[in-house]
């Protein structure tokens, strides 16, 4: 689906055969690769907005396992399995680095990735991304329990109804309905489960993007990480929310180019 809010992503998708299960993604642009880490209820899709900076570098956008396009549906649904799909992912690709930008459920896949792959990320950044389930606003973990697909996909948001339907355009109703129960009422009450003390001796860049009007953690968290991570700057996105790579993408975009660089 072409939406009017986010940038349809041309050329064709590709597929990566990681012995268990398949990913699909997209691959455009030149240069340094950079591994695209999509949210939750969403895909490689909703990255269309950072199309930018394919002018400086090799974007490559998968889809999560059991997201979108992609395989594993029936694997576990974790965000240290989201991880290892990406380094599996840049194996086939002969890539011995790549720097990673996550957004929500990528971002915490993206710090599985730099614990457990320090050697292979080249730099990080993470978006709209918590450490912990503890960070989470109060009420926010009650309302995943109560989240069904029928009120997302009624939501008078339409940038939501946009990136949901770009989803569910390449998802059966029945994978759908198992997507909802592994990843929204499996994985979003349970993780991310991270001790901020693991972040103290990381030794990969980092750059935290925190949406000024965030809504589902405060912005003590991603201060918290800010000041454990070695090397590492925060900014936050004016006028933006928790999706700001859709809701600011010029302020976004211009602050990943110059983090990535320098």
């Amino acid at each position: 689906m072409a939406g009017d809010l986010i940038t349809p992503i041309p050329g064709d998708i590709r597929e990566a055969n990681l012995g268990t299960h398949r990913i699909a993604y997209a691959e455009i642009g030149s240069g340094e690769p950079v591994i695209f880490m999509h949210g939750g209820l969403i895909d490689h899709q909703s990255w269309g907005n950072q199309l930018p900076l394919a002018e400086h570098f090799r974007m490559i956008l998968p889809d999560t396992r059991g997201h979108g396009r992609s395989g594993g549906a029936d694997l576990p649904a974790t965000y240290a399995a989201f991880a290892d799909d990406a380094i599996a992912l840049m194996d086939k690709l002969d890539l011995a680095r790549a720097s990673l930008v996550g957004f929500s459920d990528g971002g915490c896949a993206a710090l599985h990735a730099v614990r457990r792959h320090p050697d292979r990320v080249a730099n990080l950044v993470v978006i709209g991304t918590p450490y912990n389930i503890a960070n989470y606003n109060p009420g926010v973990v009650d309302h995943f329990h109560s989240m069904t697909p029928e009120g997302v996909e009624a939501s008078a948001w339409p940038l939501l109804k946009e990136m949901i339907a770009k989803i569910r355009a390449h998802m059966s109703d029945q994978q759908w309905k198992d997507y909802w129960q592994r990843v929204v009422k499996g994985l979003w009450v349970s993780e991310p489960n991270f001790a901020l003390s693991e972040f103290a001796g990381m030794r990969v860049r980092t750059l935290i993007l925190h949406g000024e009007n965030e809504q589902s953690f405060d912005r003590q968290t991603s201060e918290e990480l800010a000041a454990t991570i070695p090397d590492c700057r925060l900014l936050y996105v004016p006028a933006a929310g928790h999706a700001s790579p859709q809701e600011n993408p010029g302020f976004v975009n211009d602050a990943i180019l110059r983090f990535l660089r320098p």
